[in-house]
C-alpha cells in the first residue's frame, strides 16, 4: 500500500440510492449529494477521478447492480492500482458478509483501496478500520429492519383491500386519485371478456392464446409499454413477437379473482430481505378482500370456468377440448374417464374407460362405455329435462320457486331462532365470567376453582362461536340455492330445441356424469349412467 500513499490516487466514485433508504435520509443520501462529496474529497486529497458510477433505485442487499458490476469489471481490466470511494459503507452494500468479502478479499487482490468517507474507513491505513465489521453489521440490520417495516405496511394495506402490486392486471389500471385502487381500462377490458367468453364455450387456453395472436392483440407486458407511449417499432425491438400470447398468460387471467372485483395479495413473497427471488405462498395464506373495485366478469361465469381450467386435459392440434373432458367420472375411484379414440384399422369405435383402470387394472374396474352411447344418453337426459319443464309450463317455474323459497323460509326460521338462543347464551357466559372474577377478587372462591370454571365457560363459548359460523355458512348456501333456481331457468331455456351436444352446453348444464360398471352380457347387459345437473339436481323433473 506504500505505492498508493506516495502516488496520486486514482479514484472511482460510486453512488447508490434506493427505496430502502427512508424519506428522512433522501436529501443527504441523494445521488447528487454523494457525488459532490466525492468530488470535493478528491480535490482536497489530490486524487484523480477515473470514473463515476451510479446505481439509482437498487437495494443495498442486491449486489447484482449494473454499475457496481461494471465498476468491478473496469477495475479488473485496469492494471493500475486505484481506489473506490463511497459516502459510507451502506452505499456499497447492506449485506455484511458480502461487503466484508469485497473489502477484505477481492479488493486487496486487485490492489484497490476502499474509502468510506462518513465511516472514517480508508484501507490504505491500519488505524481507524477496526470498527468496519461492526458498522457493516449495523448496515445489514438496518436493511433487515427496513424490510420488516415495509412488509408490515404492505400487509396492512393488503388487509384493507388496497392494491399493492407493482403493475395493474391486464384490463385494469391504477386510479389517478389513489394508486391503491383499480379502475377498468376500457381500452382492453373487452379482450378480458372475450377470453372468458371463449373459455366458457369450452375453448382451451392454448386455443385462446392462438386466437389472440391471430387477432394481433398485444400481450399484457407489451401492452403496458404501449400505454407508456412506446411505438410498435420499439415494442418489436424489445419483444420479437409482441402479440404472441402464451397459454400460461391466458390461464393466469382465467384464474385471477381480480376480474370479479376482489383484491388478492400475498400470493408470493421473497425468501428473505437479502434475496429478491419470489416464492409462491400456499392458497390458504393468500389475502383476499372481496368487492374492492368494479368487476369485469360475473361470479357464475368465473366459478364455472374454474372447474374446468384446473383439469389437466388433452387438446387436438387445433386446440379443441374433448366434449366430455373433465365431466365424466368413475363413481368408484373418482377418476375421470378417458377416451381411447377410434381405431379404423381394427374397426373399433371410440370408448371411454376409467383412467385408474387404464394405468393399472388392479386399481379399479373398466367402467367402459361407447362414446356414441354416452353421447345419446346425455342428449336424451337433457331433452327429457327440457321437455318435462315445457310440459309443466308456468307450473314448473312456480314449483321451482316454491320449493326453493319454502326450503329457504323454513330453514331460515329455524336458524333465526337458534342464532337468537346462541347469542343470548354468549352474553350470559360473559356475565357469569365477570361475576366469577368479582367473587375471586373478594376471596369467595379460590383461584383454582376460578380457573376451572372460567375454562369451562370459555370452552362453551368457543363451541358456540363455531356453531354460529356454521349457521352463517348455511344461510349463505340457502341464499345461493335460491339464486341458482333463477339461473337454472334462464340457462336451460336456451337449449329448448337442442339436437346436438356442445362443450358449452355441457359446461353450463352438467356438474358431472357418473358411469357405472355394466351388469350382465349380451341382450341382458345393462349399464347405469347418472347425469348430475348443475342446478337443482335434487328436484325430481
Amino acid at each position: 500500500m506504500l505505492e498508493q500513499q506516495t502516488k496520486q490516487l486514482r479514484i472511482r466514485l460510486y453512488a447508490r440510492l434506493s427505496k430502502d433508504d427512508g424519506d428522512a435520509d433522501k436529501e443527504s443520501n441523494s445521488i447528487i449529494n454523494q457525488l459532490e462529496l466525492g468530488r470535493r474529497w478528491c480535490k482536497e486529497n489530490n486524487a484523480i477521478i477515473v470514473k463515476e458510477y451510479v446505481d439509482d433505485g437498487y437495494s443495498g442487499t442486491n449486489f447484482d447492480r449494473p454499475n457496481l458490476q461494471l465498476m468491478m469489471d473496469d477495475i479488473q481490466d485496469d492494471q493500475t492500482s486505484g481506489g473506490i470511494w463511497v459516502k459510507d459503507m451502506s452505499r456499497f452494500g447492506r449485506n455484511n458478509a458480502i461487503v466484508m468479502y469485497y473489502v477484505e478479499e477481492i479488493l486487496p487482490k486487485l490492489n484497490t483501496t476502499f474509502i468510506a468517507l462518513n465511516d472514517n474507513i480508508d484501507t490504505r491505513y491500519d488505524d481507524g478500520n477496526e470498527l468496519m465489521p461492526f458498522k457493516s453489521i449495523i448496515n445489514e440490520y438496518y436493511a433487515r429492519d427496513t424490510s420488516k417495516k415495509i412488509r408490515s405496511v404492505k400487509l396492512n394495506q393488503a388487509l384493507q383491500g388496497k392494491f399493492i402490486g407493482s403493475q395493474a392486471p391486464y384490463g385494469y389500471e391504477r386510479s389517478p386519485d389513489d394508486k391503491h385502487v383499480l379502475i377498468i381500462d376500457y381500452d382492453v377490458h373487452r379482450v378480458v371478456k372475450k377470453v372468458y367468453s371463449l373459455a366458457y364455450r369450452g375453448k382451451s387456453a392454448h386455443w385462446i392464446a392462438r386466437y389472440l395472436h391471430r387477432a394481433n392483440l398485444l400481450k399484457p407486458e407489451a401492452y403496458r409499454y404501449h400505454k407508456k407511449g412506446w411505438t410498435m417499432e420499439q415494442l418489436h425491438e424489445k419483444y420479437k413477437y409482441p402479440t404472441y400470447w402464451t397459454s400460461n398468460a391466458v390461464r393466469r387471467m382465467l384464474t385471477n379473482q381480480v376480474y370479479i372485483g376482489h383484491t388478492v395479495a400475498h400470493k408470493q413473497q421473497t425468501k428473505s430481505f437479502k434475496s429478491k427471488k419470489l416464492v409462491d405462498n400456499p392458497k390458504e395464506q393468500w389475502i383476499i378482500v372481496e368487492n374492492t373495485h368494479e368487476r369485469i366478469i360475473d361470479d357464475e361465469t368465473f366459478e364455472l370456468i374454474q372447474k374446468f381450467v384446473s383439469i389437466k386435459k388433452r387438446t387436438t392440434k387445433k386446440g379443441k377440448t374433448g366434449l366430455f373432458t373433465g365431466i365424466v367420472k368413475c363413481p368408484d375411484c373418482g377418476a375421470s374417464l378417458g377416451s381411447t379414440g377410434i381405431d379404423t384399422k381394427r374397426k373399433r369405435r371410440a370408448r371411454l374407460r376409467c383412467v385408474s383402470y387404464v394405468r393399472n387394472t388392479t386399481f379399479c374396474t373398466s367402467h367402459g362405455i361407447l362414446y356414441d352411447s354416452l353421447y345419446q344418453i346425455v342428449l336424451d337426459n337433457i331433452k327429457s329435462r327440457i321437455s318435462h319443464m315445457e310440459s309443466l309450463g308456468d307450473d314448473f317455474t312456480d314449483e321451482i320457486r316454491r320449493l326453493s323459497e319454502a326450503n329457504w323460509s323454513s330453514q331460515s326460521q329455524n336458524f333465526d331462532k337458534e342464532l337468537a338462543n346462541l347469542n343470548k347464551r354468549v352474553k350470559e357466559i360473559d356475565t357469569m365470567i365477570i361475576r366469577l372474577f368479582e367473587q375471586n377478587t373478594l376471596g369467595k372462591i379460590s383461584d383454582e376453582r376460578f380457573d376451572q370454571m372460567t375454562a369451562a365457560y370459555e370452552d362453551e363459548q368457543a363451541q358456540i362461536k363455531l356453531r354460529l359460523n356454521e349457521i352463517q355458512e348455511e344461510l349463505a348456501n340457502n341464499e345461493k340455492q335460491v339464486e341458482e333456481a333463477q339461473q337454472y331457468l334462464a340457462i336451460i331455456s336456451k337449449y329448448e330445441n337442442v339436437t346436438t351436444l356442445t362443450r358449452e352446453m355441457l359446461c353450463e348444464l352438467i356438474e358431472s356424469i357418473h358411469v357405472y360398471d355394466a351388469v350382465g352380457k349380451g341382450k341382458d347387459r345393462t349399464q347405469k349412467v347418472k347425469v348430475n345437473f348443475r342446478f337443482l339436481n335434487k328436484v325430481s323433473l
